[in-house]
């Protein structure tokens, strides 16, 4: 199935803070994108990771402010890029990224569980 005839996947409540910092610009083909680098607990690693094993071959749906329409768009692989700020709460410094970012009313979608 083409990517763009699956199912969205909403991005996950419980991950929701991690976009605050989130900028978004066009890319060198003139498509958005959008990423950030986040500090991250154990849990939350975990669940970026059960998220992105469930986002195969999906877009995701992202509310990056209260009041602004959602962008949907795929999520790159995340990975980690060294330690974090906050050695004591966390375990590892991520980005987070996001590609051929497309503007757009949010829609009611199942959640990831």
């Amino acid at each position: 199935m083409p990517l763009r005839n699956a199912p969205i996947v909403e991005w996950p409540p419980a991950l929701a803070a991690l976009l605050q910092e989130a900028e978004i610009k066009s890319g060198n083909d003139g498509k958005l994108v959008c990423h950030c680098d986040v500090d991250v607990d154990a849990e939350t690693l975990r669940t970026i990771h059960e998220f992105e094993a469930h986002l195969r071959r999906r877009l995701v749906q992202l509310r990056l402010a209260v009041g602004v329409e959602c962008m949907i768009g795929e999520m790159n692989p995340s990975f980690s890029i060294g330690a974090p700020s906050d050695r004591g709460r966390n375990i590892a410094r991520v980005r987070l990224s996001f590609h051929d970012l497309q503007s757009g009313e949010c829609v009611d979608l199942t959640d990831y569980p």
